[in-house]
């Protein structure tokens, strides 16, 4: 298998992103795993401050991968990206526009196969101590840590998201 490449927590960091994107075309892997906190800390922080206005960390990776893949060719490496705690859901939407244009693969409650590997993504947490509670399930059990937030105590950029006990909520 070829060499695979995996970040998190990159927080909208264009000085990350670039070193990415730099070792990609350099090196280029065979998988990318991007394992979640794409985006800039706070809720619903989706753009970066040295980013034009209307551009969003998400815009911005869609163009950064699109001019990869273009300069890769079939070199371009399968791109597999689920978001972290800090990633608002309400991004959700435009992850699945990404990987609807082929830059990457949105593996977010799925499995998929590379090579003679499954892939699995699943992006929820146990509460945590951060008000943002997007992608917060109890596991186990109803148990909240000392010096955490319940998931019914937080924030939600997005309304409706029930809660579950199961590991398998969506």
């Amino acid at each position: 298998m070829a060499e695979c490449f995996f970040v998190t927590d990159l927080h909208g960091d264009l000085e990350r992103f670039q070193k990415l994107f730099d070792s990609i075309m350099s090196t280029p892997p065979g998988a990318l795993f991007i394992g979640g906190d794409i985006l800039p800390f706070g809720v619903g922080a989706t753009t970066h401050p040295a980013m034009d206005h209307d551009d969003s960390v998400i815009g911005y990776l869609a163009r950064e991968f699109g001019n990869l893949r273009r300069a890769l060719s079939n070199r371009y490496p399968r791109v597999f990206i689920i978001p972290g705690n800090d990633d608002p859901r309400l991004c959700e939407e435009d992850l699945r526009a990404g990987a609807e244009e082929g830059l990457w693969e949105y593996v977010h409650n799925s499995r998929t196969d590379l090579g003679k590997f499954s892939v699995y993504g699943y992006s929820f947490i146990p509460p945590s101590p951060f008000l943002l509670k997007d992608w917060e399930r109890y596991d186990v059990s109803r148990f909240v840590d000392p010096g955490c937030v319940s998931p019914e105590d937080g924030y939600r950029s997005t309304p409706g998201v029930a809660l579950s006990n199961s590991n398998t909520a969506s």
